[in-house]
């Protein structure tokens, strides 16, 4: 259970980045277009395995309810605070038509 999540692995030209993922056992090799890459070094390795594994988990953007927020929905919460009452009560949906 308390195993590493991103490796280094030695080849004949460098070092391949590999990670695990949260819902796959196996390990996956970093890849740009579909080619996994090398590395000059192990320490270059792990950073790229650790980068494209936060990449993998939290994806491009920040998460709220599911939903990707947007930048018109915030702004659109901003503008209409009355329709977000306070704690305990459920918020109106601000829909643009």
């Amino acid at each position: 259970m308390n195993e590493p999540r991103v490796r280094a692995v030695p080849e004949m030209n460098g070092f391949r980045a590999e990670f695990r993922k949260l819902d796959r056992a196996g390990w996956h090799a970093v890849e740009v277009n579909g080619i996994a890459q090398l590395y000059e070094t192990a320490d270059k390795a792990m950073i790229a395995a650790y980068e494209a594994m936060n990449a993998h988990h939290f994806g491009a953007g920040i998460l709220r309810d599911g939903d990707v927020v947007s930048a018109a929905r915030d702004a659109a919460e901003v503008q209409f605070k009355k329709y977000f009452p306070g704690k305990g009560r459920k918020p109106v949906e601000v829909v643009r038509r």
